[in-house]
């Protein structure tokens, strides 16, 4: 399945970023659906690893042409897990319809990294989904192309201000409310709260 959506993308010649981005779109919605890894064994390092190693390391290879051993290891960086976490989190679910991946197709790549590479953040689905809303309305207020920075410096101030203190326990207004602040001050659009 994973190297049919790799084919769909071009694979095994080289590809562009725009492909490469629409792999691992297509690629973490496809993963999803594998019940076999909606388990424990999603959860598993080795599992990963062994799937990208033994099963996948010329999909790996092509997706991640600068080969680097976190691409095949398990863990946040494997080429394939991430792209787990990412459909787990962002998932809507079923009763969502066509608008079910709508906030996995909406990030950019260092959106996702910079969510789903801090286990804090990306481990926890109610924190994941508010923190993508967040991006796609501060998007379309500052633009795609200014996010990249926004976001590196919103996540910086989220784990700092709230360190001790559970974003994920707020109501849906609450953190909608706390990371609209969050995202303006990251962007410049609001003083730093005291």
């Amino acid at each position: 399945m994973i190297r049919a959506v790799a084919i769909e993308c071009g694979f095994p010649s080289s590809s562009g970023l725009t492909v490469r981005a629409k792999f691992d779109r297509d690629a973490a919605i496809a993963l999803a659906a594998v019940q076999e890894l909606s388990g424990a064994e999603g959860l598993r390092d080795d599992v990963w690893a062994y799937l990208t190693t033994v099963l996948l390391p010329d999909v790996a290879r092509w997706r991640f042409p600068s080969v680097t051993e976190d691409r095949f290891h398990g863990g946040a960086r494997n080429t394939l897990q991430r792209l787990h976490m990412r459909s787990r989190a962002l998932d809507l679910g079923e009763d969502a319809g066509v608008d079910r991946w709508r906030l996995l197709r909406a990030l950019t790549e260092d959106a996702h990294v910079a969510i789903f590479e801090r286990p804090s953040i990306g481990g926890n689905p109610i924190l994941a989904q508010a923190i993508a809303r967040q991006w796609i309305l501060s998007s379309s207020a500052v633009g795609k192309a200014a996010m990249e920075g926004v976001m590196r410096h919103a996540i910086k101030i989220l784990r700092l201000r709230y360190q001790v203190f559970e974003l994920g326990i707020l109501e849906e207004d609450e953190l909608t409310t706390a990371l609209g602040l969050v995202f303006s001050e990251a962007a410049g659009l609001s003083s730093p709260a005291s």
